[in-house]
């Protein structure tokens, strides 16, 4: 696999986890566990609801499954927008300060930023909704038309023990999917190498054979987790 280095100083909350020197890429790798964000995000979700159900743009007798694809678009955004807060604010927010951080640490003022996120436990948030809330995030401009997180250039995400399911695999599938903001050879580089290591890694710490498949994110959900109680579409223009 590409050389890195943890990295690690005595604020290791203001620095990023890896730096794959070869690459010049410093990464940042988050993790979505058991639990992350589900309470706020039923609190949130509850008050929303509860105001368009006052405002007379929703109506819900009981438990219903609230599906965006038949919300009007302004109930749509703001569905999306509370369901990124959390996600925004604790995974996007904080890996660009630390990348930031980390590149005045190194002297590294052109080395690329990696955003890797891990879903390791986390049932409430389905692949596709990962994938999605977290390219809507990382979509967002300034004032002055610049990223709002300047210092992030690509995105992988990945399942390190939960397995997931693609339609017309049969076998359980190993969950892994990048992309970057604009084309960077050496970021794209860096994307294949750590996808490619990746399952030879599983395959060789677990003793098992792994074949190539692939799929799309949208139709990919984890193997045995039922949708919870919200079901997000990502067509947000189908009426």
């Amino acid at each position: 696999m590409n050389a890195f280095r943890r990295l690690c100083n005595t604020n290791p909350h203001s620095s990023a986890d890896y730096f794959f020197r070869r690459h010049g890429v410093i990464a940042e790798l988050k993790s979505l566990q058991a639990g992350t964000f589900v309470e706020s995000f039923q609190r949130k979700m509850t008050d929303l609801m509860g105001r368009w159900q006052r405002e007379g743009k929703l109506i819900v007798f009981g438990t219903a499954r609230v599906d965006s694809n038949r919300l009007s678009p302004g109930c749509r955004e703001e569905l999306f927008s509370v369901m990124a807060e959390s996600l925004q604010k604790h995974v996007v927010a904080a890996a660009n300060a630390q990348i930031k951080s980390t590149k005045r640490l190194l002297s590294l003022p052109d080395a690329r930023g990696l955003l890797w996120v891990a879903s390791d436990g986390n049932e409430f948030l389905q692949p596709n909704m990962v994938w999605y809330l977290l390219h809507r995030i990382l979509k967002k401009k300034k004032a002055n038309g610049d990223p709002a997180y300047s210092s992030i250039h690509g995105l992988a995400y990945f399942s390190p023990r939960m397995l997931g399911q693609i339609p017309g695999v049969a076998e359980p599938a190993l969950i892994w999917f990048s992309g970057y903001r604009q084309r960077d050879p050496k970021l794209q580089a860096c994307l294949d190498e750590l996808s490619n290591e990746w399952p030879k890694y599983v395959a060789w710490a677990q003793g098992i054979f792994i074949r190539n498949a692939t799929g799309t994110v949208e139709d990919v959900r984890f193997l045995g987790v039922e949708e919870k109680l919200i079901q997000i579409r990502l067509d947000e223009n189908k009426k």
